[in-house]
């Protein structure tokens, strides 16, 4: 007789989340800095979409560039062994820590310290934390690749000085002709490892919602291959949030980032973590870096100079060096918006079980479904259908939900931790929660089950401590200009999720950060560079 696991005992098998730069090495021993004449046109901070678009556009325009990237560069080999898979995670899988840092459950995994692909960046002074891609490509090697475009009903209220027929006409396809995103075939939707997506459909139509299928950034030719074996399993054997090792996920490093190098253009330096920079008396910038081992350990300190410079380090990393740099008198005329306006994207989840419906024991990792749920009482809300998949029936549905809230955080700089505090409290996530429950009240209400309280999230019904989509620091048209030029300087920008306004119009913010940074270079390539 086939021996059966208690529902608390195979919470110890999950592994699920969605995403996407410093954290103090705490463990580095100073040397020498060693002098360097290294100089450049261009330096750009950060591989993820905002640093990535302008590392390529750089590149394309003749601008000698060097980018900087905090983390290791983690190529897909024929050997399918890149990457860690979620239920035997290794020290591949999280930045600099001796436990994972997964968000459904408390379970965590004992790891070596190693330069892994997610990092979690925890905060004394706040209710949030922060996930973040730490590798060449940033996010995009470890979120779940759905890139919708932003709602346009919101649109006008969060970036009025963008038209939305320009993102949906010109921008997005820009990124798309690069990025190659699409939504599920029917052969991929149709297949056993996509029940639960159907499932979720069937409720979200149920319960008067609208259905929803995603723009995502994988090759479901590879996907398909899978599900058919003709492919090595990767996205239909639990492989997600730390990369997959046949090259299923379109992310960074597999097309902009190739497409950079390919100019001549550009050099890429990773495992280099970006300290400080300071404006010199002839207004170039003179940037300080860190060269880190794979076990976090400084190697050396090197200085680097240019005329023009992208800090695209991530919203926690750019916020670290922007503050850091002002606070030190490197960039004192930096304007007083920069740290403010920061936003969680109004991420929060929730798990629905006791279903009556099986939602399938095998399941692809990548999400393809969403639930439209704009008309919210409490507040407009997508939510996007999550996978679960720990190879058993478990008749549940994990929702991942993007928020209208209109709740803001600031940063500071600890002079104290060399780091950078942010502050956001509980209160704040109110208005999340009333929508989240109101969501999954409705779903229920039409179609059975329950919300699980007690086995996720360290015990508690929603998930609304954590982060995947951080936004805000350096927002557009208050700490910069409407292109990301930092007010205060010249040849200075921010084209990361710092410069959005803590919201991304009820989608995830990949695609739109992407298509404003687009639009960004072609301004600031004519008008300043070329």
């Amino acid at each position: 007789m086939k021996k059966s696991l208690s529902r608390r005992k195979f919470v110890k098998l999950s592994a699920l989340a969605g995403v996407a730069s410093s954290l103090p090495l705490t463990s580095c021993k100073k040397e020498p800095i060693i002098p360097s004449d290294s100089d450049a046109e261009a330096i750009v901070i950060g591989s993820g979409f905002g640093g990535s678009v302008a590392a390529l556009r750089l590149g394309q325009a003749g601008i000698k560039t060097t980018l900087f990237e905090m983390g290791k560069e983690y190529k897909v080999s024929e050997s399918g062994d890149t990457f860690c898979n979620m239920l035997k995670p290794d020290g591949r899988s999280t930045w600099l820590k001796k436990k994972t840092v997964l968000p459904v459950t408390t379970i965590q995994f004992d790891i070596p310290q190693y330069v892994g692909v997610l990092d979690r960046v925890e905060f004394p002074t706040s209710y949030m934390r922060i996930y973040r891609g730490t590798c060449l490509g940033g996010g995009s090697v470890v979120y779940g690749a759905m890139l919708p475009y932003a709602q346009p009903s919101l649109w006008n209220e969060f970036f009025p000085f963008i038209d939305y027929s320009e993102m949906e006409n010109k921008w997005y396809p820009k990124v798309k002709s690069v990025l190659n995103f699409s939504t599920a075939p029917d052969a991929v939707t149709n297949s056993e490892y996509y029940r639960f997506a159907r499932v979720g459909l069937q409720h979200c139509e149920k319960a008067g919602m609208e259905k929803i299928m995603l723009n995502v950034g994988v090759d479901f030719d590879v996907v398909e291959g899978e599900i058919n074996g003709t492919e090595r399993k990767s996205a239909t054997n639990g492989e997600l949030l730390y990369g997959g090792n046949n090259g299923f996920k379109n992310s960074l490093d597999r097309n902009y980032i190739p497409a950079a190098k390919s100019t001549g253009n550009v050099t890429i330096h990773t495992l280099h973590k970006v300290d400080s920079v300071k404006q010199l008396p002839d207004n170039r910038y003179e940037v300080t870096v860190h060269k880190i081992t794979e076990q976090g350990d400084l190697e050396y300190e090197k200085k680097y100079t240019c005329t023009h410079l992208f800090i695209n380090a991530g919203v926690v990393g750019t916020m670290q060096i922007l503050l850091k740099s002002k606070f030190n008198g490197g960039l004192p005329n930096l304007n007083d918006e920069v740290g403010k306006h920061w936003g969680n994207n109004g991420n929060i989840m929730a798990m629905r079980t006791w279903l009556l419906q099986d939602t399938g024991a095998q399941q692809c990792t990548v999400p393809v479904t969403a639930y439209g749920n704009l008309d919210n009482p409490i507040t407009p809300l997508l939510a996007e259908q999550a996978p679960f998949p720990i190879g058993m029936e478990l008749r549940q549905l994990l929702a991942l939900a993007i928020t209208k809230n209109p709740e803001r955080g600031h940063f500071t700089y600890n002079p104290t931790t060399d780091n950078v505090d942010l502050h956001f409290d509980h209160a704040q996530m109110d208005i999340s929660r009333k929508a989240m429950l109101h969501f999954v009240n409705q779903l229920n209400a039409a179609n059975g089950g329950i919300l699980e309280s007690t086995m996720y999230f360290g015990g508690k019904a929603l998930g609304d401590d954590f982060c995947y989509h951080p936004l805000g620091g350096a927002v557009l048209g208050l700490a910069s200009d409407n292109y990301g030029r930092l007010k205060g300087y010249n040849n200075l920008y921010c084209l990361d999720g710092s410069m959005m306004p803590g919201f991304s119009c009820c989608a995830n913010p990949a695609l739109t950060i992407a298509g404003i940074a687009e639009r960004s270079m072609v301004d600031i390539l004519d008008k300043d560079i070329a």
